[in-house]
């Protein structure tokens, strides 16, 4: 976008001056003819008025007295009343050129002309033609630094747009939106804003429902399934009745296991398309925050255990570890470990271990970070790691 508007910038700039070229050229040649025909008239003029004062003292005006008079692109024509015309031709002068410039004077008995060659003009108007290109070309690297500068600024909040949207495709809520005074960039921002507080609501009644769900329909189920393997420990129950007992424990945890598959349906998210496996995840982020701290002269290691081909949606994940890591650089030292561990079951185990300054709830990082676990079925905790570290551990589930 930033390249396609300097260029369109640039392009109009062009097309402006263009035509203003051709309107200039247009005008420029009656312009200088007008000029130069000025500066032949006053020549004339001064030349006459010599030849005049020439002619009454009774002196001859011929080509010797002229030629002193005669310029280098401009020819010197006396016609006396009688006898034959004298001329004077300049040695640039340009025969047959009816593109020249004349100015005739009548002196006393006769007439003086000077002639100047179209050479002259055309000289005039290549020189202000180059002028005018070396200005068009000053004029477009001006225009081209100033759409770079203007496109910069148009384009950089829909870039910021752009990887927001891509951020809330991901399952993020926390969109890191501009600030700008472009109506549709806040109007596209207020759009994915008032989009992600819709889908992190949602998500949380989602939650919700799945843990009363989850309530409703297996604690009875499990309460049924515990009196009947009471009935099945009485010695006196028929075997009939005993295998009648056994198969509706079966079917109770058949329902059961349809019950808890229910549940973990509706606790899907709502972008579980946008998955990535657990490898890429954890390169992505440990490269990340590996920069970022090694800004502060701190070091990051990384390791991924378990199931590394588990995916999961990474939005989630990845505005938990910017809250804990942006909390281990405010409220740390040394180097930090990030480990991910998924289990075979599907879920997430992510642990941020180093050596703190401040407590974990120093600025509310973790808290935060805490409700978005929370949010999302999981649980954070704080333990001690080995070496006096510690440990911020978010047990997550397969999202």
């Amino acid at each position: 976008m930033r390249k396609r508007l300097t260029l369109a910038f640039v392009l109009v700039t062009l097309l402006l001056m263009a035509a203003a070229g051709v309107v200039r050229s247009v005008t420029l040649e009656g312009l200088l003819r007008e000029r130069e025909g000025e500066h032949i008239f006053r020549e004339a003029m001064a030349l006459a008025t010599v030849v005049d004062q020439r002619v009454r003292t009774g002196q001859r005006v011929d080509e010797e007295f002229l030629s002193g008079y005669v310029g280098t692109d401009t020819q010197v024509e006396y016609r006396p009343a009688e006898g034959d015309a004298v001329v004077v031709d300049g040695p640039k002068f340009e025969h047959d050129d009816d593109e020249g410039v004349a100015s005739t004077i009548a002196v006393t008995d006769g007439s003086l002309t000077i002639r100047e060659s179209g050479g002259v003009i055309r000289g005039l108007w290549s020189d202000d033609i180059s002028a005018a290109l070396i200005l068009l070309g000053l004029i477009a690297i001006g225009a081209a630094i100033l759409g770079y500068l203007i496109s910069w600024s148009l384009s950089a909040p829909f870039q910021r747009l752009a990887v927001a949207a891509s951020a809330l495709g991901r399952g993020r809520f926390d969109l890191d939106l501009p600030r700008t005074r472009v109506p549709e960039a806040r109007a596209i921002a207020e759009a994915l804003r008032s989009s992600a507080i819709a889908l992190r609501d949602r998500l949380e009644r989602e939650q919700e429902f799945a843990m009363h769900a989850s309530h409703v329909l297996r604690t009875p189920l499990t309460s049924l399934r515990l009196q009947l393997e009471e009935m099945t420990l009485d010695p006196n129950l028929p075997d009939e009745t005993r295998a009648a007992v056994v198969r509706c424990m079966e079917a109770v945890d058949d329902v059961n296991v349809v019950a808890g598959d229910l549940v973990d349906l509706s606790r899907r998210g709502l972008i579980g398309g946008a998955q990535i496996p657990l490898r890429e995840l954890a390169t992505s982020s440990a490269q990340r925050w590996a920069d970022e701290l090694g800004e502060h002269n701190r070091g990051l290691t990384a390791a991924v255990e378990g199931d590394i081909e588990l995916t999961f949606t990474p939005g989630p994940i990845e505005q938990i570890l910017d809250l804990l890591l942006r909390d281990a650089v405010r409220h740390g030292h040394g180097d930090a470990r990030l480990i991910f561990e998924g289990d075979a079951r599907g879920h997430l185990r992510v642990t941020v271990r180093g050596t703190r300054k401040a407590p974990p709830s120093a600025d509310g990082l973790v808290d935060e970070a805490r409700a978005v676990v929370e949010a999302l079925g999981g649980r954070l905790q704080t333990l001690p790691g080995p070496d006096e570290t510690t440990e911020l551990v978010a047990l997550l589930p397969r999202r």
